[in-house]
């Protein structure tokens, strides 16, 4: 029970007192990088962004998407590190409609078992904008995100006379991002796309007792599809991307490094496009990840994903794990 109180304790100064903390604390609704595809490049997928994860990394790239995708994501952060349970769960479901649009639907949540729960819902819209401008060259995606946030604790006798809790122990408020992606068609590099999201834009309230805002995040990516080449002359290999990003959490603490990371990753499909491998990293993590994808039918199949994660901040943890499935009809 002691055990339980203090991991309590650590939680809530994590999400509640960061903003007057130093160092390698966060606020609530830090970006966990939801999807297992994405986590295995590193994180960047702001450029790519063409599959049912793509809500919170980059709405526009729903409106690449041509047909229904639904995503079931779990991940379980740092095993090994004695104490601590916190698992993230996503799902998503995108619905192309032939020259109207993409429509989308998602879950996110970060679960600290019996203490701590984080819930972000989302309703996405994405559009391709050469649709309504056939004259446009380049190709041009734009979306949006209307987005519930929402977290809370779970009390205990230690906790239960808390004056914090004293309004409620439980916040929801609303916000949205929007999000462009081009396809510039560039002579020589017409695998190129750009991306750029800008998230939590009215930067909401989810304070219990004082204010406590989530701040806005920006991002930029980079992605170059290159056509597939061979290795030893049986290996080929297919759709090779390596992808960068930039992001950027607008937050009025900590240091620099707390608010900036830099991703890369690296994704290669194999044995005509059945098997993917990925590895990427950033300031903080280096990942790894492998996918095994196989249509079923015509209009219907699946793709296994899983990513590890290793931090480079936290020791005596064997890292995190995500495992996601994803169907296709």
């Amino acid at each position: 029970m002691f055990k339980k109180f203090l991991f309590f304790i650590l939680i809530f100064v994590v999400v509640n007192v960061a903003p007057n903390t130093p160092h390698k604390a966060y606020s609530a609704f830090k970006d966990s990088g939801w999807g297992t595809r994405s986590a295995g490049m590193g994180g960047a997928f702001c450029g790519l962004a063409d599959d049912a994860s793509s809500p919170l990394w980059n709405p526009a790239g729903l409106a690449q998407m041509k047909y229904p995708e639904a995503n079931f994501m779990y991940s379980r952060l740092y095993t090994g590190l004695d104490g601590v349970d916190l698992g993230l769960n996503y799902f998503s479901y995108v619905l192309p409609v032939h020259k109207v649009g993409a429509f989308g639907i998602s879950r996110a949540g970060l679960i600290s078992t019996n203490l701590y729960k984080e819930e972000t819902y989302t309703l996405t819209y994405a559009s391709k904008i050469n649709d309504f401008v056939p004259r446009l060259i380049p190709e041009v995606f734009t979306g949006v995100n209307l987005k519930c946030l929402s977290h809370g604790y779970t009390l205990d006798e230690y906790s239960r006379g808390d004056p914090v809790f004293a309004g409620g122990r439980s916040k929801a408020n609303f916000t949205f991002d929007i999000g462009l992606l081009v396809k510039p068609k560039i002579p020589r590099f017409s695998g190129l796309s750009i991306g750029m999201c800008v998230e939590n834009i009215t930067t909401p309230d989810v304070g219990l007792k004082s204010r406590d805002r989530v701040p806005l995040e920006a991002r930029v990516g980079f992605a170059y599809r290159m056509k597939g080449f061979k290795i030893l002359r049986r290996i080929i290999v297919r759709d090779v991307t390596p992808t960068l990003d930039f992001s950027y959490r607008f937050q009025d603490w900590g240091r620099l490094e707390d608010k900036l990371n830099i991703h890369l990753g690296l994704e290669g499909w194999f044995v005509e496009k059945m098997l993917g491998l990925r590895m990427g990293g950033n300031i903080r993590e280096i990942t790894f990840g492998f996918s095994f994808n196989k249509a079923l039918a015509r209009y219907f199949g699946i793709q296994l994903d899983y990513a590890f994660i290793f931090p480079l901040e936290i020791i005596e943890t064997y890292g995190s794990h995500r495992i996601s499935l994803t169907v296709r009809f």
